[in-house]
């Protein structure tokens, strides 16, 4: 069985329409956390890439703690102090401060 023409048409219109209005437009929950991932892991490189830069080498230790850091706060916090610090020590020692702290 099949609508007549106008009835197909005004049921097409009215599907297409529901369809629309039933769209998200916003980003799914998964979206959402695949974004949040990729800032805490850009947040991550960014503070061993100035600690690799200042002092060549970062110890096994250093970059396995930093990259249990889940806060991008804590992980931008770490970054001004990295280009700021004086020696891989002193920042391997506020780094256990703030693990202390948490």
């Amino acid at each position: 069985m099949t609508l007549p023409e106008e009835l197909q048409q005004s049921f097409e219109e009215q599907l297409n329409r529901y369809q629309q209005e039933r769209k998200m437009p916003l980003l799914s929950h998964m979206e959402i956390r695949g974004m949040q991932r990729g800032i805490v892991q850009t947040a991550r490189e960014s503070v061993l890439e100035v600690l690799e830069v200042r002092f060549e080498v970062v110890p096994p230790e250093v970059i396995d703690t930093i990259n249990q850091i889940e806060d991008v706060s804590v992980l931008k916090q770490l970054h001004r102090q990295a280009i700021a610090i004086n020696s891989m020590v002193d920042f391997q020692q506020l780094l256990s401060q703030n693990q202390a702290d948490s």
